[in-house]
Parts: structure tokens; C-alpha cells; sequence
């Protein structure tokens, strides 16, 4: 059976047409085909763009962050990590809420600092013990049909630019990528 990535891979393929041959290896190196070199560099950032457009609830994750040793910048209290796996963090909640039908937003925001001599991704907030609902990019096998259906269009947008050169392909791939997105998110909320 194939990978996931690469049937999303394929299918964007066979969109954009020119009877491209498969590819055959797995995300995120693919194989080492023209097809499969394009893939390596596009799918990621198609996969994120796309899961930035909306708050897709099955992306949806909650965890409890991680404290780094770092002092946050004048006017936070804390400074956390970004979650490794985070697309988009959409909320932060204390650990416990005191009203679960009425919880107060928390204030936040997202910056870079260096910990442990590497510069990452941290939120600063002034929540204790602090949970992000964040998107967590979940694999293909756990996609909503009108996300998957939203990355293959645009994914076959920008493969009709990296591989066939067509640039009227490719505007309305992303037209419809744009569509596909706008309708499976009114469907999804």
C-alpha cells in the first residue's frame, strides 16, 4: 500500500496533467525524479499554507507547553515553547479554567528567542502552567476530505509551474484550490 503523501503527491500530479509519471518514494525526500524533487520542496509548505487558511477541527490538538529557562521580554511573565509539530497556535487556556462555559481569553504573543543555543519559535504570556490549542499537522490519513481536496489543487497549481512551465494551468488550479478550500471550511466549522 502507498504512503499517504505520496498519493496526495500523485493525485496533484495527475491534476495537473501532461501524464507526469508517479512518484514512488515518501515525504518528505519523495524519489529522486524531477516529479519527486518538486515534491520535496513543495509539499510541506503547500500542506501549511493550506492548514493556516482555517482552524480545521481535525487538526485540532491540546498540550500543555513546555517552560523554557529563558526571562521573557518586558511585559510577559512566562516564555514557552512553540509546539514542535505546530502549524498555527490558535488559543492559550490556563490549566484549569474557573468558569469551563464563560473561560476569559488569555493574552499572548509569538516571537523567536534562543534556547539552548538555538533559535526557535516561543510564546510569551502572562498564563501559569499555560495550554495551547494549536494546529498539531496531522498526517494524511487523518485529513478532512475538503482539506486533502484543497492541497491536491494547490499542490497541482505549483506543480504546474515547477514541472510543465504553464502558468494559465497553474492560475486556475489555484483558483479552484481556492474554492475547494472555502467551501469544505464552510462545511467543516
Amino acid at each position: 500500500m502507498a504512503d499517504a503523501t505520496t498519493d496526495v503527491v500523485n493525485q496533484a500530479l495527475q491534476m495537473m496533467g501532461d501524464n507526469a509519471p508517479t512518484v514512488t518514494g515518501v515525504a518528505p525526500t519523495f524519489d529522486t525524479s524531477t516529479a519527486g524533487k518538486a515534491a520535496a520542496q513543495l509539499y510541506a509548505p503547500c500542506v501549511a499554507f493550506v492548514a493556516r487558511q482555517f482552524e480545521w477541527d481535525f487538526a485540532r490538538k491540546n498540550i500543555t507547553l513546555t517552560l523554557t529557562a529563558n526571562t521573557p521580554p518586558l511585559g510577559w511573565t512566562y516564555e514557552y515553547q512553540y509546539p514542535t509539530n505546530g502549524i498555527e497556535v490558535w488559543q492559550l487556556l490556563p490549566a484549569t479554567l474557573t468558569d469551563p462555559y464563560n473561560p476569559l481569553p488569555s493574552n499572548w504573543a509569538i516571537g523567536n528567542a534562543v534556547v539552548s543555543t538555538t533559535l526557535m519559535r516561543v510564546i510569551w504570556t502572562n498564563v501559569v502552567n499555560a495550554r495551547a490549542i494549536y494546529n498539531n499537522n496531522p498526517a494524511p490519513g487523518a485529513w478532512d476530505a475538503g482539506f486533502r481536496e484543497a492541497v491536491v489543487r494547490l499542490l497541482a497549481s505549483e506543480f504546474a509551474i515547477a514541472l510543465g512551465g504553464r502558468p494559465e494551468t497553474s492560475a486556475v488550479l489555484l483558483q479552484s484550490a481556492t474554492g475547494a478550500s472555502s467551501m469544505a471550511q464552510s462545511r467543516d466549522g
